[in-house]
């Protein structure tokens, strides 16, 4: 009797212990429910995502269909799942970004809680990388936040991270030995661009719908044209971020997907003075051309490109012209490189300041050291007298205006080189080689020179620099080969309106030919990309004094001390040279960062968010429901062998 007691006694403990056991792994499997991350709890998609204006994005944050950490997440995802190919990244923050976008409060920021690209050139934000693509300082980090990257921060904008460039921002392509070359979103065996290649490709692979850019010679326009964006320069000294110096050539402002979002920062940045004017098809001549001002080749599809375009005004009722380049190219160029040469002195103040000594050849790309060579043989009367002559030009522009408000030509030449192409011949480079003991003149022709290869594909962009006029770039074109190219318009100084209309235009009709990116990318062909040995240091180092950064007329908005620069530095944003350093270690292929481009993936359930901090879940209820029945049958085993023994 006690023995059938005590075994009735046992098969409920036994019966306790496998509904506990059982019964606890369910109750883990609700609980990690709901502490598991809430990326997906709306019906918001990564599709969504890259195919939004940054407006649509605000306002899905805004009305809760989605999270502004979930669209940073999104962002993460798309730049580890393409950016292997496309280099269009030289640094990242996640964890900045996480932490800003879980706390960041809707005060009516127009870009609420969308995430935005920043150029690696001289929009510097506290800890990131400053660099100017020279090897020689890849360990700079920035102890500031420029007051540009601050405008678009208090926009809403949460920035993850920066953007590929060349060294100084001197070139059309970007390619630096530091950071490796960057390829275009359509093709990545194609280049960016430059010198905001990264910021373009960034935009047109669907990292984030907007990227900071800067302006010195074409630095927007080039990378939109050939990543099939908008690429838009403002007029000068028009932005509440602008240097009001009449000697400024250097613009700052966004590459874009949509004129929406165009349209809205520019209604935002913009400090006033731009004319209220009327696109009117009734009134408005608009003159085009398809001539280099440079006497350089143009391709076919630079100039089916801007047939198209003018097909298309003139059915919309517009007056168009044919005319012939309303300047000298030529001389304009000339006046482009003695404007830049005479700012080149910065390059050896870097290269003492960090080497303690003069620099060498071998420290920069060059295209670099042919600008600082020309440098040390110009004086400011020289300088002077370039800015005369392009004052001219301007009066000669504003002329043409009161006739023709618009000038409609390509934004490029022709669709992107390939990657590799150095645009520099051996024999210019030769030349470079031994130009010091050269003239004066005989080094002003030979700056002009060594920029041929490249003047080839972009000729039309610079003269807006000089001038002060605003110029857009449309994406209205693809090639037979599948690569874009923008058609650029421009127009008098303040008149910005009107071409921010002209795009408006051309997008409500239809015009627009951009990558459908829900399509497969053309992302599996893997960009060589060497990269610093070396991270950049992360303690505080001593800030020198001063620090000016200035490069080919190019004012260049370094960041240093943040919104309380002087305004002749504020604003600076310079340009960088590519080093010609050619260790065979010098380079890792991981990339060496602030916030490295790894772990950006994570197993949703073993990652749960807790702040700004991640930590692996508890096991799995599966784990747990193994484990409790193996204990189980265990337990019972031994107590069955117990009472079979008693």
């Amino acid at each position: 009797m006690n023995y059938h007691r005590l075994q009735n006694k046992i098969s409920k403990i036994i019966l306790l212990l496998v509904l506990f056991t059982v019964g606890a792994p369910t109750q883990t499997i609700f609980a990690d429910q709901i502490d598991a991350p809430t990326e997906n709890v709306s019906e918001f998609t990564l599709s969504d995502y890259e195919n939004s204006s940054a407006l649509q994005l605000a306002e899905a944050v805004r009305s809760k269909r989605v999270t502004s950490v979930q669209l940073v997440e999104y962002a993460y995802q798309e730049i580890e799942k393409k950016d292997g190919s496309l280099n269009a990244m030289i640094s990242l923050r996640k964890d900045e970004a996480l932490k800003e976008a879980s706390e960041i409060q809707d005060t009516g920021q127009p870009f609420f809680g969308v995430p935005i690209l920043l150029k690696g050139l001289g929009h510097t934000i506290s800890g990131g990388s400053n660099t100017n693509g020279l090897y020689f300082e890849k360990d700079v980090i920035s102890h500031g936040t420029s007051r540009i990257t601050k405008s678009f921060q208090d926009e809403g904008f949460i920035v993850i991270g920066q953007t590929n460039f060349p060294e100084m921002g001197l070139k059309n392509i970007t390619d630096s030995k530091l950071y490796g070359p960057t390829g275009s979103s359509w093709n990545p065996n194609y280049q960016a661009g430059g010198s905001s290649g990264g910021s373009a490709t960034g935009v047109g692979a669907g990292y984030a719908p907007v990227a900071t850019g800067s302006d010195s010679g074409g630095s927007i326009r080039i990378p939109a044209s050939w990543n099939g964006i908008i690429g838009f320069k403002p007029s000068r000294a028009s932005m509440t971020f602008d240097s009001k110096s009449e000697r400024n050539q250097t613009s700052h402002f966004a590459e874009t997907k949509t004129m929406a979002d165009t349209d809205k920062l520019y209604d935002d940045f913009s400090n006033g003075v731009a004319n209220d004017i009327k696109l009117d098809p009734k009134t408005m001549k608009i003159a085009y051309t398809t001539d280099s001002p440079v006497n350089t080749p143009v391709s076919s599809d630079a100039k089916k490109a801007v047939e198209r375009a003018v097909e298309f005004l003139k059915s919309q009722g517009y007056q168009v012209e044919k005319v012939k380049y309303p300047i000298d190219g030529t001389e304009l160029m000339n006046d482009y490189d003695t404007i830049g040469a005479g700012s080149s002195g910065i390059i050896d103040y870097l290269a003492t300041s960090k080497l303690k000594r003069h620099l060498e050849i071998g420290d920069v790309d060059l295209s670099t050291w042919a600008i600082y060579q020309l440098g040390k043989s110009i004086n400011k009367d020289d300088v002077t007298n370039a800015w005369n002559s392009v004052n001219k030009i301007a009066e000669k522009m504003n002329q043409f205006h009161q006739k023709y408000p618009i000038f409609l030509t390509p934004t490029t030449a022709s669709t992107a080189p390939k990657v590799g192409d150095p645009l520099m011949t051996s024999s210019l480079e030769q030349r470079i080689r031994n130009m010091d003991s050269l003239s004066k003149e005989d080094k002003a022709k030979l700056a002009l020179d060594q920029w041929m290869p490249s003047l080839n594909y972009s000729p039309f962009t610079q003269i807006s620099n000089l001038t002060g006029e605003p110029a857009i770039s449309l994406p209205t074109y693809v090639s037979a080969s599948g690569l874009p190219l923008g058609i650029q318009f421009n127009a008098a100084r303040n008149n910005d309106r009107l071409l921010l209309q002209l795009g408006d235009l051309f997008e409500s009709n239809g015009r627009f030919n951009q990558k459908d990116l829900t399509e497969s990318s053309n992302n599996n062909h893997v960009i060589n990309k060497p990269k610093p040995d070396t991270k950049p240091s992360t303690k505080p180092k001593p800030e020198l004094p001063y620090r000016p950064v200035s490069m080919p007329g190019l004012i260049v908005d370094d960041g240093r001390a943040s919104v309380d620069q002087h305004d002749d530095v504020e604003n600076q944003e310079s340009n960088v040279i590519e080093p010609n350093y050619e260790p065979d270690n010098l380079y890792k292929k991981d990339v060496s960062k602030p916030n490295a481009k790894t772990d950006i993936t994570r197993t949703k359930s073993l990652i749960k968010v807790n702040g700004n901090k991640t930590e692996k879940l508890p096991q799995t209820g599966e784990d747990k429901t193994t484990l409790g029945l193996i204990g189980v049958f265990l337990i019972s085993g031994i107590i069955y062998i117990k009472i079979n023994r008693n």
